[in-house]
Parts: C-alpha cells; sequence; structure tokens
C-alpha cells in the first residue's frame, strides 16, 4: 500500500490517551449503569390501595424515609386490571401475613416522593 506523503500522524503518546480515557469512560459508564437499578429486600411493614394504585414499605428499608412508599399500578394502560399487579397484590398480602421477607426492583432510591416499583419476588 502507498502511504500519503506528508499524512498527519498521531503521536503514540496521543493513542495511548485516548485508550485510556476510552477505558476509563467505559468503567463509569458500565458502574453508573449497574447502581441505576436496585434490590431491596425486607418483610412488609405496611400496604394500602389507593388512586388505583398499590402503596406499600419494608422494614428496615435503606431505600426509603419518612413518609416516602414503593407503589404499583392496579390497571395497565387500557384500564384493565393486570393480572401481573393481581399477583404481586397477594404476594405482598401473602408476605405481610407469613412474616416472609420479599424483593422489590426499583430504578433508584430516591430522596423524596413515590418510588415505582420495577418487579417484586420472594425467594423460599
Amino acid at each position: 500500500m502507498n502511504k500519503l506523503p506528508n499524512a498527519p500522524v498521531a503521536p503514540k503518546s496521543f493513542m495511548g490517551l485516548a485508550g485510556k480515557l476510552s477505558t476509563f469512560l467505559l468503567v463509569a459508564l458500565l458502574a453508573h449503569t449497574a447502581d441505576a437499578k436496585k434490590t431491596v429486600r425486607g418483610e412488609v411493614a405496611r400496604i394500602y390501595p389507593a388512586s388505583n394504585a398499590i402503596h406499600f414499605r419494608l422494614k428496615n428499608d435503606d431505600c426509603i424515609s419518612g413518609s416516602q412508599y414503593y407503589y404499583f399500578n392496579l390497571t395497565d394502560a387500557s384500564g384493565e386490571a393486570s393480572e401481573l399487579s393481581k399477583a404481586w397484590y397477594a404476594l405482598l398480602l401473602s408476605a405481610s401475613v407469613s412474616g416472609k421477607g420479599i424483593a422489590v426492583s426499583v430504578e433508584e432510591c430516591l430522596d423524596e416522593g413515590r418510588i415505582p416499583v420495577r418487579y417484586i419476588y420472594q425467594d423460599f
């Protein structure tokens, strides 16, 4: 192959710096993405249905504070009762009666307001 005369060539030290910088940015992005979702575990402390949603709290929870609650809607976008929301509500009621813990996945822990649930599960 013919090389173009006078073609600019990046110094090796620049290429090394660019590689290190891109690696750092990739690691930082992955770390932030991994932190973006959180799973909280605990026993159910309170459940209350209100405004077409189920709100609940867990005992000894480090994600919410004060008057905050986790929540999920009872109906889907069409206004029909969601089978998934019924299953989650049943799981919450069952866990509260049995005293068994559940796991709640959320996008992030917020300083105030309600926190929407991504999903709920229980280990046996």
